[in-house]
């Protein structure tokens, strides 16, 4: 049975061109409705929003949104800043330590080689998760994606773990588990095959054409994870690039991290290069079928979500 809320999804899509918002720098959001409605979908809604439009609020003040993404980007992260600053970190943390944001920017598609976001953590070669999981240690995060540069597929996946949870009287914690030479959090195998087929959903948003930032509230306490569907080339021989700007909470000291493993009885393990471990959304077995839950964004509903909304 599938328990998508296709309408609490879609209440939790931005499009940032129908606000006042500026290009000038840093405060282009610091205020005005936009961040407190931003804030109130992580915090009070459904613990995620889509913020989407980008291209059209640079194409009114002459931008492109490839030759200008940093603009796009600036635009977007500091959205999310502004919504952080309306929250009370407090009540979304597990353990009591000082936690910055941090900003980082990884190719989603290709191997990520010699890598260290910081410079204080060990540098290593990684490919990103497409599996359902929750980004380590950070209660907030944002995903900025886009423009992809040839690549089908790869939908952001929002899982609603808290929903599971809810329906089946248990803890989010409970359903985790360690993903091996990685520092990311997956769903374990004997709830994944139902949080995927029952509580998740991509976006069928225009990531080519336009700059998304999805923005998540990621504390495993609190119940949504997220994922991707499987990225492809459309041009066999030419070059591909799903760039990812990727904003998170860190610790300051190391055994801060140690304490938020701990906190869900997990190890924490030294993660090396990429050693070809599958990370795709079809994490313990092979996909049966292409997840077809895609939620358009700005678009018709597809025909499987038309069918899920009227099997609610």
């Amino acid at each position: 049975m599938n328990r998508l809320d296709i309408a609490q999804a879609r209440q939790a899509f931005v499009d940032v061109n129908e606000y006042d918002v500026d290009l000038g720098g840093a405060q282009v959001a610091r205020s005005g409705e936009l961040p407190r409605k931003v804030a109130a979908l992580l915090s009070t809604g459904p613990g995620y929003c889509v913020c989407y439009g980008t291209n059209n609020v640079l194409a009114r003040h002459g931008f492109d949104i490839r030759e200008n993404r940093e603009i796009a980007y600036g635009l977007l992260e500091s959205l999310f800043h502004s919504a952080m600053a309306l929250i009370d970190l407090r009540r979304y943390s597990v353990v009591p330590h000082a936690m910055s944001l941090g900003t980082m920017d990884v190719d989603g598609f290709n191997l990520n080689q010699n890598f260290s976001h910081d410079g204080s953590v060990q540098s290593r070669a990684f490919m990103t998760s497409k599996c359902i999981h929750f980004d380590a240690a950070t209660p907030f995060i944002a995903n900025i994606y886009g423009p992809n540069e040839n690549i089908g597929g790869g939908h952001p996946l929002i899982c609603d773990v808290r929903q599971y949870c809810r329906d089946h009287n248990v803890q989010p914690r409970d359903l985790v588990d360690n993903i091996p030479n990685n520092y990311n959090i997956v769903l374990k195998e004997n709830v994944y095959s139902v949080l995927k087929s029952d509580y998740s959903f991509a976006l069928d948003v225009d990531i080519d054409n336009d700059i998304v930032g999805i923005m998540l509230l990621n504390e495993i306490n609190f119940g949504i994870a997220h994922g991707a569907t499987q990225p492809y080339k459309l041009v066999a021989d030419a070059p591909s690039k799903r760039p990812i700007r990727h904003i998170e909470y860190q610790f300051s000291e190391e055994p801060h991290y140690e304490d938020w493993f701990a906190f869900y009885g997990l190890p924490m393990k030294l993660a090396s290069d990429y050693a070809g471990e599958n990370l795709s959304l079809d994490y313990y077995q092979p996909a049966a079928e292409p997840f077809d839950r895609l939620v358009p964004v700005n678009k018709a509903p597809s025909p499987a979500m038309r069918a899920a909304a009227h099997a609610k």
